[in-house]
């Protein structure tokens, strides 16, 4: 029996419908996709809800924006996500060459720097030997990077 039950995200057809009911797991990944994409202030009746990561998008794609967009969502997961226990948030600039995978396989690869790559490594309560990985990949400013700005 589940512990957690409610409509997934994001919102995709299924033999289910569009609005399948997904569990524990699959639940709180969409959860955390929908708590990092959601700027503050979106929410009419919950106006902090969110993670401000759209206020990095004109920033240099460097480690200080990585530092900075690890302590935002590690504020937002303490603030709005009691039912996981995060064990690791990796928030890297750009996009490596091993990682092309995540990216549509028709891209060209010719904006990876544009790229803030997050990484959440989680346990979910009722599984605690078994731990979660969310990767997230947020554009930001086309070309803007540490190794070409001027």
């Amino acid at each position: 029996m589940p512990t957690y039950s409610g409509m997934g995200y994001p919102i995709v057809d299924s033999p289910k419908g569009y609005f399948p009911i997904t569990n524990d797991v699959d639940l709180i990944k969409g959860d955390l996709i929908m708590l990092l994409l959601t700027n503050p202030g979106e929410r009419v009746m919950m106006p902090q809800f969110g993670t401000p990561l759209r206020t990095l998008m004109f920033d240099p794609n460097d480690a200080f924006l990585a530092d900075k967009a690890k302590n935002m969502i590690i504020n937002a997961i303490a603030t709005w996500e009691p039912r996981v226990v995060i064990n690791a948030i990796n928030v890297s600039t750009g996009i490596q060459p091993n990682q092309r995978g995540f990216l549509n396989p028709n891209d060209d690869f010719s904006q990876a720097n544009s790229i803030l790559g997050i990484q959440i490594l989680f346990v979910f309560p009722n599984d605690i030997k078994s731990v979660q990985e969310l990767v997230l990949q947020v554009p930001l400013q086309e070309g803007t990077n540490a190794n070409n700005s001027a």
